[in-house]
């Protein structure tokens, strides 16, 4: 192996090592140090869910576009599906 196979072989090292640190520091949750931080980061999100309530009365298809985000996190993906509704399996449940 000569001198240029080296310096590729570092440089891939260089990435990967740099890829998994940069891993490492996303996944960390973030920590509130004071009760002034947490006062004022509770602000801001009663603040932005003030402003998107506010987004919903002046643009209707803002409140639909929440409201299909939300059945999707229930589970629910066409209108014909209700929230409660066991989930079907094989054809019949395609028939429907």
């Amino acid at each position: 192996m000569n001198a240029s196979d080296w310096i590729g072989i570092g440089v891939v090292a260089l990435v990967v090592i740099g890829g998994l640190l940069l891993l490492n520091q996303i996944t960390k949750p973030y920590g509130v140090k004071t009760e002034e931080e947490f006062q004022q980061r509770k602000q801001m999100g009663a603040r932005t869910a003030g402003l998107m309530g506010l987004q919903q009365i002046l643009d209707p298809q803002a409140k639909k576009s929440v409201e299909v985000q939300q059945d999707l996190r229930r589970g629910i993906y066409d209108d014909k599906e209700e929230a409660d509704d066991p989930p079907e399996a094989g054809r019949r449940g395609t028939e429907r």
